[in-house]
């Protein structure tokens, strides 16, 4: 009986898993495939064996449904980590008190980048938008409220112009995570312009880059870099990758440690498509947009920011 007792209790400590919930644009299947070699396998294997006793690192799609909603997830403690865009890192910190401990790197145009930023964009042949102030009246397609890059950045700069997305706009059309639909809605004209995260659109549609007018473009820098690819808004840092509280402060080092050791020509690195990751990035002007646009409020009965 003893024997059992002790295999019995040997497998339950070797059974603690944490989950990673992740978001990328497109299908959770999508997002699956490109993501499970690097926070599955490569965490896993240099992280997860190693532990005394090991644990194990399950990744699962998050915010493409009601029931994938991460804030859900995080309130019911069914999530450890959380790996996300800026938007969502800045939610975290300031409502779950979660801490941010890696944020990815990718490349673009052959030059490495921590940032990201929002285009503005419609078609070079579409004369009747020639600048932010044509958009009113227009039909507009964005990402999802809780992202900065295809939602929160363009709200500000819009308005900055005098054209509110809400109040301004003929028609706002939110395509989630489908940015490809709304970059081919454009392109055919059922919509007149659209609202994108910089990344994503230098990643997928480089070639066609010519077709496009970008709107109030701008060429930044970002912690001493030059971003390589046009933004219509400032730059914020890239997804980043975080924690729950739960997590103990070793497992936490050991996961930032060894994302930060990752190489861009590592097979997991090249399946997820970045180059790396460095230390945390600062979230804080994620932050301030959304307290702007009241994404972020503080309850008035227990002065808690939510």
């Amino acid at each position: 009986l003893l024997a059992v007792a002790l295999a019995v209790a040997a497998c339950d400590a070797q059974s603690v898993n944490y989950t990673i919930g992740a978001w990328l644009p497109g299908s959770p299947e999508a997002m699956l495939a490109e993501l499970r070699p690097l926070f599955e396998n490569y965490l896993n294997e240099n992280v997860g064996s190693k532990q005394s006793p090991p644990v194990g690192f399950h990744l699962v799609p998050v915010d493409y449904s009601a029931e994938t909603d991460s804030d859900s997830l995080i309130r019911q403690k069914k999530m450890d980590f959380l790996y996300t865009i800026a938007g969502g890192m800045s939610c975290v910190i300031v409502e779950r008190g979660w801490a941010v401990i890696a944020t990815r790197r990718v490349k673009i145009n052959g030059e490495e980048t921590g940032a990201d930023g929002s285009i503005v964009y419609s078609l070079q042949s579409n004369n009747d938008i020639q600048n932010i102030s044509d958009l009113k009246e227009k039909k507009l397609g964005a990402g999802f409220i809780l992202d900065a890059t295809s939602y929160q950045l363009g709200y500000q700069v819009l308005a900055e112009q005098g054209v509110h997305l809400l109040r301004d706009i003929g028609q706002l059309i939110l395509y989630g995570s489908d940015f490809e639909r709304q970059f081919e809605d454009v392109l055919s004209g059922r919509i007149d312009a659209g609202l994108v995260s910089s990344t994503w659109l230098a990643e997928n549609h480089p070639a066609q880059q010519h077709l496009l007018r970008i709107h109030r473009q701008l060429q930044m820098s970002y912690e001493g870099e030059e971003f390589p690819f046009p933004t219509s808004t400032p730059l914020i840092p890239q997804y980043g990758l975080a924690s729950s509280e739960r997590v103990h402060w070793k497992l936490k080092s050991a996961v930032a440690n060894a994302l930060q050791q990752l190489d861009g020509s590592h097979p997991v690195a090249i399946a997820a498509k970045l180059e790396g990751f460095t230390g945390p990035g600062s979230y804080a002007e994620v932050e301030t947009t959304q307290k702007t646009m009241k994404i972020i409020i503080r309850d008035s009965s227990t002065g808690e920011l939510r």
